[in-house]
């Protein structure tokens, strides 16, 4: 396995939006701390159109550096927006994803499922805030407007992850399961896996929202065996979506491990920390911890 470093630290770092100039600061910053695999993001059009524009200098910071981009997230909530028109732009949109992700060396691609399209009376479960990282909240209310159809959610979201496998050019499609969206659950992850029906779309697996969701992790993890191909680490504390260092939550991190162990699962460890906590130490503490496991259960892992 490989421990790696989410784009969660270049958020809470220099926050959103931010420029790519910022991106590439935050490289240097993620070599110093030890790590050699990461994700990268289109976080919105704007920052897509310019890491497409600059993705040679990207590609070059980052083979001076050392480092490997196997996963880029295209971040656009038009993706599965009710209005047909407006998925077809965002699908061209992701097209440009996929030659940037292509460009960088990436493996996987990276989609979320976003918000239902109902009104929020105080807070989104979770949020970007304007000055970097995530607002989270402990409880939602929401109002249902008039015609709300569930099942035209569902379907353009089907019909919206079906169009990027097959734009994908052979790379493998991840899916995100974030706290108060579309995607949530394990078994929402599986209904749309199947309805999808792409052998190149599958799940990531993250261990933070899960916990928020109320799912017991390690058998999560044993529900999505063979629908997974990649991995976000975090602790939570399921009172909010924290996403904290391995270790200050409560997830069964040992029989985590072991699950993962008897699947011969040889992929990405991503960390995904989204706490005001030392953000540095926080990512030193975890790497740690994850170590001592491995050591324990004899599992080989690389940072």
């Amino acid at each position: 396995m490989r421990i790696g470093i989410t784009y969660l630290y270049t958020i809470f770092r220099y926050g959103y939006p931010h420029s790519v100039e910022q991106a590439l600061a935050a490289l240097a910053e993620i070599c110093d701390l030890g790590f050699h695999y990461l994700e990268m993001e289109g976080l919105g059009q704007a920052h897509l159109r310019g890491m497409y524009r600059h993705r040679a200098r990207v590609r070059r910071t980052l083979d001076e550096l050392g480092l490997h981009v196997h996963n880029f997230c295209i971040v656009d909530p038009d993706l599965v927006h009710l209005d047909a028109g407006r998925r077809r732009k965002a699908l061209e949109r992701f097209r440009l994803g996929a030659e940037v992700a292509d460009f960088l060396g990436a493996e996987t691609l990276h989609l979320a499922s976003y918000a239902p399209p109902v009104r929020y009376v105080e807070a989104r479960p979770y949020q970007l805030s304007a000055k970097g990282g995530y607002r989270f909240a402990g409880a939602t209310q929401v109002r249902i407007p008039k015609g709300f159809d569930w099942n035209r959610v569902w379907e353009a979201l089907v019909e919206s992850c079906r169009a990027c496998a097959q734009e994908a050019g052979g790379k493998v499609v991840l899916m995100e399961p974030r706290v108060g969206e579309v995607i949530c659950t394990v078994d929402s992850l599986l209904r749309l896996i199947e309805h999808v029906g792409r052998p190149n779309f599958q799940a990531n697996f993250d261990t933070g929202h899960f916990s928020a969701q109320r799912e017991n992790v390690p058998l999560a993890l044993a529900k999505l065996a063979g629908h997974f191909g990649n991995i976000h680490i975090s602790d939570n504390n399921p009172v909010d979506t924290e996403h904290l260092p391995v270790g200050e939550g409560i997830i069964d991190w040992m029989e985590f491990f072991r699950v993962l162990q008897r699947m011969n699962y040889a992929g990405y460890l991503g960390l995904d920390l989204g706490t005001r906590r030392p953000l540095v130490k926080g990512y030193r503490t975890s790497v740690k911890r994850i170590q001592e496991i491995a050591r324990a259960l004899r599992i080989p892992v690389e940072v």
